[in-house]
């Protein structure tokens, strides 16, 4: 079960892939770089609630404008170092400084007033109450901790494999760390991580012995892998491939457009077309993890009739749009396809006009009116900060609702959960009625392996293999 080089072929990643620790933008970059760095907080790939990683303690003061971080004891950086709490106040400044995504979700943080009280211990001031600092550092955007001397071109981090070496777009390898602080593991003695183009030839290479381990497959590939003796894990992840409309631009800036566009949609049968009937149906809204989630809204369901009528009142009972689709995520161009067919029920013409990955993100994404996205899975607030709240830094739907940016602060301010609890209902039900997302499936995770591997276990991010954090579960049999 110990040693053993696991060769995993990936598809999203290119000529900008990265392994800078607190700046991943896609898959690949999330593999790479689960596998070389850790975070204080991660989210469970079961329950979805955060759970301490490299903390041994994270609490609030009484009104959560202070909070203190305790790290683990023992924890060695790849050169050797221990982690210390200076680590930690490094890495989040970086962030800060930098603006990274992660910012986003760390709240109205005050790290120029953060206090290290000794080795392990920081104390971190905040200019108001923020009452879900553990959530947000739970993003994966987040708090990849990294050492204060940190060089992204010779990466060090604490997570069970250290850096070999990084083409990007093409390979990367990274050998295993002897000194990793989780007794035992990680089991490989190498990790490798390789580009390919498309899921034909993940497939491809897979059936031939060229790799061990296969990512983001679509519902039509399991048969494929499994009769060359094959294994396939399927997640229920709370991932989804939105359809986003820009709210202030028309005619997604007329609310009864956007709600209409949304009763086009049977979520049963794209469900069935694009996923194969292992998705989960979505309901346009974030947070499908979050205990508030439960009941909030009822679930939409397709309604031509009404979807008609919404049209009429809005003068576009002939309406025309064009939609920008791309690979984005599972499934992307796909769901495109089918709604747009789907749309044509109720006299509305979808054009489609479909761009490569490369090409959408640098060009399209943010801009178009009527676009597709990728996101995995959070806490509603926390997504909502990368999302709508004020600065967020993907805010496709260009929402700046002031209503909905002032229940939100307060829902930040609110220490006591059933309180904020229902703050969040109040922002689902907003999203929901007036919100720019078209959310028809939660994607399913599905993963291709050879019979000897092991270790990897359903995950309810959307992020795959483990959520990229459990490289150090995974083993080879035989080996």
């Amino acid at each position: 079960m110990r040693g053993g080089s696991l060769r995993v072929g990936a598809t999203s990643g290119g000529s900008g892939d990265t392994l800078d620790a607190q700046n991943p933008l896609t898959t690949m970059d999330f593999l790479r770089t689960g596998a070389l760095f850790e975070q204080l907080v991660m989210m469970n790939g079961t329950t979805g609630r955060p759970e301490l990683v490299l903390a041994e303690a994270i609490e609030p003061n009484a009104d959560a404008t202070e909070w203190t971080i305790r790290v683990k004891p023992d924890i060695k950086f790849h050169n050797g170092k221990p982690l210390t709490a200076d680590d930690v106040l490094f890495s989040l400044r970086r962030i800060e400084q930098n603006k990274f995504p992660g910012l986003s979700t760390i709240g109205p943080i005050d790290l120029a007033s953060a206090t290290v009280m000794d080795n392990r211990t920081l104390r971190i001031p905040f200019t108001a109450p923020f009452a879900i600092f553990l959530e947000g550092l739970a993003d994966v955007f987040a708090t990849r901790i990294v050492p204060q001397d940190y060089d992204p071109a010779n990466p060090v981090g604490t997570g069970p494999f250290k850096f070999g070496s990084f083409t990007p777009g093409q390979r990367s390898s990274f050998p295993r760390f002897d000194e990793y602080w989780q007794n035992g593991q990680p089991y490989l003695d190498e990790l490798v991580i390789i580009n390919f183009a498309d899921e034909t030839a993940q497939i491809n290479a897979l059936q031939s012995g060229q790799i061990d381990l296969v990512n983001q497959l679509s519902s039509t590939s399991v048969a494929a892998v499994k009769s060359a003796g094959g294994k396939v894990v399927v997640s229920k992840t709370r991932g989804f491939v939105p359809l986003t409309m820009r709210v202030d631009t028309a005619p997604f800036s007329d609310v009864r457009v956007r709600q209409a566009l949304r009763l086009l949609v049977n979520r049963d049968d794209l469900n069935q077309q694009v996923y194969g009937g292992l998705g989960e149906v979505g309901n346009d809204i974030y947070g499908a993890i979050d205990a508030a989630y439960e009941g909030t809204v009822p679930q939409r369901k397709q309604d031509l009739e009404q979807a008609r009528s919404l049209l009429r009142s809005a003068g576009h009972s002939d309406l025309q749009v064009e939609l920008v689709a791309a690979p984005t995520g599972p499934g992307a161009v796909a769901i495109a396809s089918v709604f747009a067919t789907q749309a044509k029920q109720a006299g509305v013409t979808v054009n489609i006009r479909t761009e490569e990955s490369t090409q959408f993100w640098s060009q399209s994404y943010g801009k178009a009116a009527f676009a597709q996205s990728f996101w995995n899975t959070g806490s509603y607030l926390t997504m909502a900060g990368h999302g709508i709240a004020d600065g967020a830094p993907f805010n496709e739907i260009h929402q700046t609702d002031p209503t909905w940016q002032s229940t939100y602060a307060k829902a930040l301010a609110t220490v006591d959960k059933n309180a904020r609890d229902e703050l969040v209902k109040e922002l689902m039900a907003f999203d929901y009625e007036k919100g720019g997302y078209i959310i028809p499936v939660y994607f399913p995770g599905i993963e291709g392996m050879t019979s000897r591997v092991g270790g990897v276990s359903e995950n309810i991010t959307g992020i795959p293999i483990n959520g990229s954090s459990g490289w150090q579960n995974i083993w080879l049999q035989g080996s």
